[in-house]
């Protein structure tokens, strides 16, 4: 009887730790695999807050163009030779793409694999909403199709102010422009807009970006491995 009891204790032992190493095995894939997805979110976010900086300095060289444009309202004299530039960079607007993969397989797999409250609300954050709300600016906000809300009005006012050589080079521009009253109106309400706009989407990237950044630092204090070459 006392040998079988002991081959019984031998059995249970074993399934037990036999259930034990299933589970460590288990854990040692889960912590690889989410360690394996923070690593592709920190590597992205460095793209993303690049792509970021270069829309926002887009946005920032259309502001010169505005102050471009706002001198030949003005009859100032401007380099003739910037004006093609000055136009195309008038109106530019931005698409905004972000790799939002990682954050797609977290919460597929559930948010609670990150363990630190703050970390996790940090992530929901920029990923749930300020990406959302980056896109919704560039590409779906009415006020920031600049091209077909203002390029065809500007250039109907300044149609004939523009004079070009027989090669399609603009040679000169009128100073004062040749425009009635009422579009010297149109002109500067276009231009201040323009100026909001371009302000205001400015001030959205410096927002976004000064959170990406702030995630990649939360996610090498809470990752160290992600600072290792």
């Amino acid at each position: 009887m006392s040998n079988y009891f002991f081959e019984l204790l031998v059995v249970i032992f074993g399934v037990y730790l036999g259930f034990m190493a299933n589970n460590y095995s288990e854990e040692l894939k889960q912590r690889d695999y989410i360690n394996a997805t923070i690593k592709e979110m920190y590597v992205s976010l460095e793209h993303d807050i690049e792509d970021a900086v270069l829309n926002k300095s887009g946005h920032e060289t259309g502001l010169k163009s505005v102050k471009y444009f706002g001198k030949v309202y003005r009859g100032e004299e401007v380099e003739i030779d910037s004006f093609e530039h000055h136009l195309l960079k008038l109106t530019r607007s931005y698409v905004s793409i972000q790799n939002t993969a990682s954050f797609e397989t977290l919460k597929s797999k559930g948010l609670n694999l990150i363990t630190n409250d703050t970390l996790r609300s940090k992530i929901i954050k920029l990923f749930d909403f300020q990406f959302d709300m980056l896109e919704k600016v560039e590409e779906k906000y009415a006020e920031s199709q600049l091209f077909a809300n203002f390029y065809p009005d500007l250039m109907e006012i300044l149609d004939q102010s523009l004079y070009f050589g027989n090669t399609g080079q603009l040679e000169k521009i009128a100073a004062p422009l040749d425009i009635t009253n009422a579009e010297k109106s149109r002109l500067v309400l276009i231009l201040k807009r323009l100026m909001y706009t371009r302000y205001f989407n400015i001030s959205v990237y410096d927002d976004v970006i000064g959170d990406m950044k702030d995630l990649r630092k939360s996610l090498e204090n809470e990752y160290p491995f992600l600072k290792e070459k």
